[in-house]
């Protein structure tokens, strides 16, 4: 864990506070589940063999996908809404819009997860902004290098609304998979001193 942050709502009340995690194993042993996935990555670059941008509930079993041509250096604002009425999640990128309905009661933290696993490339997810809060911080990874910015104490089951800009860039060749990607996870968290064994806890690995 990096560094933190916390930050104040105009009433003085915590809001939320923000810190880092540095490896996908440092996540894997706070959480106990994964509620769903927003993500997007290098793919093929919107060719039809791989799909770009996925909201799920693990990558391996995506529900809904979406093609997208990545240009290297745009910044691409993205909004992620979630209505506690219906349970529908909203993920919407660059035009493309794709949903999935959970019926998850019970919310932990929110994630915002950035890998480059090769050298010569970038990934950043800034401008954040909770529910019209500024979250103040970033996440960001130059290759080969992974970075999750975690976001606890924000009330999160009566419905959100997460906003923020992506940008992945490289140099000459584009990597292609899930070697160049983000995602912003929603988890429950594991109770402490209980380890965790079980597939929940392990289905956010990247495939």
């Amino acid at each position: 864990m990096a560094f933190g942050l916390v930050l104040l709502s105009s009433t003085g009340v915590f809001a939320f506070s923000v810190t880092h995690l540095e490896t996908e194993a440092d996540f894997l042993a706070i959480i106990s589940d994964t509620l769903f996935i927003a993500q997007g990555r290098i793919g093929d670059l919107g060719g039809v063999t791989m799909c770009e941008l996925q909201l799920c509930e693990s990558t391996a079993v995506p529900v809904a996908t979406a093609q997208y041509p990545w240009t290297s250096g745009a910044v691409e604002p993205f909004t992620i809404i979630y209505n506690s009425g219906t349970g529908l999640i909203t993920y919407t990128l660059g035009g493309k819009v794709l949903t999935y309905t959970m019926s998850y009661l019970l919310f932990g933290d929110l994630f915002v997860c950035t890998r480059a696993a090769v050298a010569n490339c970038s990934v950043i997810v800034n401008d954040l902004v909770l529910n019209g809060q500024s979250v103040g911080d970033f996440a960001s990874a130059v290759g080969p290098d992974t970075d999750i910015l975690r976001i606890s104490g924000a009330v999160l089951a009566n419905g959100f609304t997460l906003t923020g800009t992506a940008t992945l860039a490289w140099i000459c060749e584009p990597p292609s998979q899930s070697d160049l990607m983000f995602e912003i996870r929603v988890a429950k968290l594991a109770v402490l001193g209980v380890q965790d064994e079980s597939w929940g806890g392990i289905k956010a690995l990247y495939r």
